[in-house]
């Protein structure tokens, strides 16, 4: 296997390009799908090996048109009445004005004994 361009077409057409540098992908596929790539082994005069890549290039080029422009939502924004009190904590208020994890750390400190590490004024 040379060609990591390598599409259907080509491999009907038994075009050859350039050499390239291959890396080894040890990947697990299902068995029925093993069946479908020997039978086109066997249609085509190609490895295997030309046949995944083929099918992986195929579908690589449908993907990157379908998540062209694409981009991830925008982190809700929290409103300030319903974040965490402690100074410079963006996160949601769970339980007595804190988040969850400043809540945690002071049920923690209350239950072994010691002071709060959360002062009442939500100073951190």
């Amino acid at each position: 296997m040379r060609d990591p361009d390598l599409r259907l077409d080509e491999l009907l057409q038994r075009g050859r390009r350039k050499a390239e540098t291959l890396k080894l992908l040890n990947v697990k596929v299902p068995s029925s799908m093993l069946e479908r790539i020997d039978r086109l082994a066997t249609l085509l005069p190609a490895t295997k090996s030309e046949i995944v890549v083929a099918l992986l290039n195929e579908g690589l080029v449908t993907a990157e048109k379908q998540l062209q422009g694409w981009r991830p939502p925008p982190k809700p924004s929290i409103p300030k009445e319903r974040r965490c009190i402690v100074k410079g904590c963006e996160r949601e208020r769970v339980a007595k004005g804190l988040c969850a994890t400043h809540y945690q750390a002071q049920r923690r400190a209350v239950m072994a004994g010691k002071p709060s590490p959360i002062p009442e004024n939500g100073a951190h």
